[in-house]
């Protein structure tokens, strides 16, 4: 008896969640690679979905002609602040880089340019604050 009321209990705490999952909306950002580069992106906001706004990006990019195609960051945020940033640097080997970084807030466009910073460093291993980087889109959605 006691097992099957904690199971209950764990359904009931998830149960909300997953409404607030399904009612929201759908932003991503996509990137097209080569061999630790990257080559161009793409982001979608106001999908149904994040997954259509993935597919809707990953689209578009293959209609550019590129292969190799990496979904970056998404939300499911219905509004709110998206941020896009681009960086070239030199890695430690001396290899030229092109990195890109995509943060989503409800907050605020700091907020979302903090997150895409994140972004960036997680994909980007080489990447050093001291490189900078340039705000490519800075958009409310």
């Amino acid at each position: 008896m006691p097992r099957l009321f904690c199971t209950f209990i764990l359904l009931l705490s998830l149960a909300p969640v997953t409404v607030a999952a399904a009612s929201g909306g759908g932003t991503a950002c996509v990137v097209a690679k080569r061999q630790g580069n990257s080559l161009a992106i793409e982001w979608v906001v106001g999908e149904a979905s994040v997954s259509s706004a993935i597919a809707r990006a990953s689209q578009a990019l293959r209609r550019r002609g590129y292969d190799y195609i990496f979904p970056q960051a998404n939300s499911n945020l219905a509004h709110g602040w998206m941020v896009v940033i681009e960086t070239e640097y030199r890695t430690y080997t001396g290899r030229s880089r092109t990195s890109y970084g995509c943060g989503f807030s409800a907050s605020s466009e700091e907020q979302a340019e903090q997150l895409a910073v994140q972004d960036l460093r997680s994909y980007s291993w080489g990447w050093k604050p001291k490189y900078g980087y340039q705000v490519k889109e800075k958009r409310r959605f």
